[in-house]
């Protein structure tokens, strides 16, 4: 009880919704409204951590803009009229027309979008798509989280996780700006603590972090040449002889094929294409690989450019050949708590042929990853190829500000016939809907972490709050338009019977995880000792017959990306911000004060040339567009590069103009194409650009 409020009761529970974290958190409920939250210490997977974003993730509950009941759109799509419906009607029209659409052009003509997964309702999406009978399941996976996971598939059986719970030599920490942004499951006090138990720090990054501040070394390295360098240290260990030779014999294939093909990557030439030098790089490798065990903290920046599945292959060679997978400290398969398997749990059975009758299967990406990318739904909605569709049902996502080539965007979501969104508040996306529902958010209703993750745990998320207005889970949405549709026999008659099936196998229904908290597996290490690894050879596959039976290079294969040139001179990257989750929460106003308006980073050097000053505004210019952002000098970066602010929109402005979603949108200067050939990553970063002053007057 708190003696300050003796009304007020303190709550156990994980963050959810605000990143992928997972923290545990304490909150402070009193008289049904959330007063205050801060860390849990006890909690085995955060410690106590807590970020800005949790701090203030119970002002989305009471925020004024929420939405609270369903709305149909009237007017013009993007107008901004809209006439209140009840639930009945609002799942009535959605049945009815979708049921249409499949009569009409099939069930492949109906597409199931979601944004970043954030709980069960993912996999609940993916249920109600494979019941419908469409292959077609949307989301950003082409270039967050996926192309690690399908390398790892691919290459080890398993998606390797930096394990934290033991003691190691090193952290080679790549492409992941923990204090900023947490990977799934990963939370920054796990590195900090590990490097206080006397675990060396190299960071690899374009620019200067805290981390690299405090690190034994940082590789400042060129943005989208991470391939070049990670071959460039595979090239080292192999002449060196550092490699594992027992591991590598007894339990790899395909060895001396990867030796030859880095034979072009001495340090010399990774120097040029890394702007590194041949000493960093070579004293990187022996670091690498004499410290026993070293692990590799990859983030999601490693997977946003067109050589995504490569990069991510050629680290996981660099993993393998050191003896540094599934070890004690290295780069580990977690095992999972015995939960509902996920194929059972999906329906998978329903739709056999998902993978023939997917969307990119036309764009031939690699067959294994089961979520079409983005970037095809909107060329299969303008081309109709490699065949039309028609309508998208979309939750919590916002496709117009997180998707590359965003006016393509534009233009494919104005040709749909049916567009539902669920959401908590008005977006630029929303804004164009023709159905639009209240979704609840975090510690409104009960929930799921991490099932479906590769962490070795789930965690539970239980309702604190009641929604406001009419607003439901989208967990309840899915489950009753899944029995609106006709096909009641595969939901739930509640949706908390779904949370209930997940656990089943571990024996316990919802009411008793609650108490609970997080359910773990048991660590087992070195667990291919017993059964070798899930590859076909039963062995790490340095050489993927697989994907050269795919038609993909069966070796970690390095492409340059675009070159500057007198037109674009200089190299555009992006960085995420702690305040921020992709594009929400702007209209938070305890995260806008701390960063209000969207910022360009330059060197001083570069801006002087082109007459910019700190505060100025700036135009950033591609071949696809232009937008503008404030500008902040800084010397550590590399004056060939800038980094732009990404997930830009203002909801102070009018939903008739979707909130000015073109204005500072980083997507309105990517491009679709060209992209990864296997899993449809395209160039989000390390595309060339110019910079000009701004004429307008801000």
């Amino acid at each position: 009880m708190n003696h300050k409020n003796p009304n007020a009761r303190v709550f156990k529970t994980h963050c959810s919704r605000m990143d992928h974290g997972g923290c545990g958190l304490l909150v402070e409920v009193a008289e049904g409204r959330i007063k205050k939250i801060k860390g849990d210490p006890q909690c085995p997977i955060s410690h106590g951590y807590i970020c800005p974003k949790g701090l203030a993730s119970f002002d989305r509950t009471i925020h004024p803009d929420r939405l609270t009941r369903p709305l149909l759109r009237q007017g013009a799509r993007g107008e901004g009229r809209w006439k209140p419906l009840s639930w009945t009607e609002a799942l009535h029209f959605i049945a009815e027309s979708l049921n249409r659409i499949r009569r009409d052009h099939g069930p492949e003509a109906v597409v199931f979008a979601q944004g970043a997964p954030k709980g069960l309702e993912h996999f609940v999406l993916i249920r109600l798509a494979n019941v419908f009978g469409s292959p077609n399941v949307c989301g950003p996976q082409h270039v967050c989280h996926m192309p690690r996971e399908i390398a790892g598939q691919i290459t080890c059986g398993f998606f390797p996780v930096p394990d934290y719970e033991v003691p190691t030599g090193l952290i080679l920490n790549w492409g992941s700006n923990l204090l900023k942004t947490n990977e799934e499951g990963i939370i920054a006090l796990r590195l900090l603590e590990s490097i206080k138990k006397g675990a060396d720090l190299i960071v690899v990054d374009p620019r200067k972090t805290h981390l690299a501040s405090i690190a034994q070394s940082h590789l400042q390295i060129k943005p989208g040449s991470d391939i070049a360098l990670a071959l460039g240290l595979i090239h080292i260990i192999i002449r060196e002889g550092l490699f594992n030779r027992e591991f590598v014999d007894q339990w790899t294939v395909g060895f001396q094929e990867l030796k030859a093909k880095v034979e072009a990557f001495s340090p010399e030439q990774v120097a040029e294409l890394t702007w590194l030098t041949p000493e960093e790089i070579t004293q990187t490798a022996w670091t690498y690989a004499t410290s026993q065990p070293a692990l590799i903290q990859w983030g999601n920046a490693v997977e946003h450019t067109v050589n995504s599945l490569q990069t991510c292959r050629a680290l996981l060679c660099l993993m393998a050949i050191t003896g540094n997978l599934d070890v004690p400290g290295g780069n580990i398969m977690p095992t999972m708590p015995p939960v509902a398997r996920l194929a059972d749990f999906v329906k998978a059975e329903l739709l056999p042929d998902k993978a023939k009758r997917m969307l990119s299967r036309g764009f031939n990406l690699i067959p294994n990853f089961m979520i079409v990318p983005q970037p095809m739904v909107v060329q299969a909605i303008l081309t109709q190829k490699p065949y039309p569709v028609r309508a998208m049902v979309a939750q919590v996502t916002n496709p117009l500000i997180t998707t590359s080539d965003a006016r393509r965007t534009y233009e494919a979501l104005m040709r749909l016939e049916l567009l539902v969104i669920s959401e908590c508040f008005m977006t630029p996306t929303a804004a164009l809907a023709d159905i639009l529902l209240p979704a609840a958010t975090g510690f409104e209703f009960d929930d799921i972490g991490h099932y479906g993750l590769s962490q070795g745990w789930i965690s539970s998320r239980p309702k604190l709050v009641d929604p406001p207005g009419k607003s439901w889970p989208d967990l309840k949405i899915l489950n009753e338009l899944g029995k609106a549709l006709g096909h009641a026999e595969h939901f739930w008659e509640d949706y908390h019977q779904a949370l209930d099936e997940v656990l089943a196998p571990a024996g316990m229904d919802y009411e008793q995880f609650k108490k609970k908290g997080v359910l773990k597996g048991k660590e087992i290490y070195q667990k291919y000792e017993a059964k070798g690894f899930k590859t076909p050879s039963r062995k790490v596959e340095l050489f993927s017959k697989q994907l050269q039976q795919w038609g993909f290079d069966p070796l970690p294969a390095f492409s340059e990306l675009p070159r500057v040139s007198l037109e674009y001179p200089l190299l555009a990257t992006s960085q995420k911000n702690p305040y921020y989750f992709h594009s929400s929460y702007r209209q938070i106003s305890a995260l806008r004060k701390k960063h209000p308006e969207p910022v360009m980073d330059i060197h001083p050097a570069a801006a002087g040339i082109i007459g910019l000053t700190e505060g100025d505004w700036a135009l950033i210019i591609t071949p696809k567009g232009r937008i503008e952002q404030k500008v902040h000098l800084s010397e550590s970066l590399d004056p060939r590069v800038v980094f732009l602010d990404y997930g830009w929109w203002f909801p102070e402005e009018k939903a008739e103009s979707l909130f000015d979603w073109d204005r500072s949108n980083l997507n309105i200067l990517t491009a679709g194409e060209p992209f990864d050939p296997a899993m449809g990553t395209p160039n989000l970063r390390a595309f060339p650009c110019r910079i000009e002053k701004c004429p307008s007057i801000k």
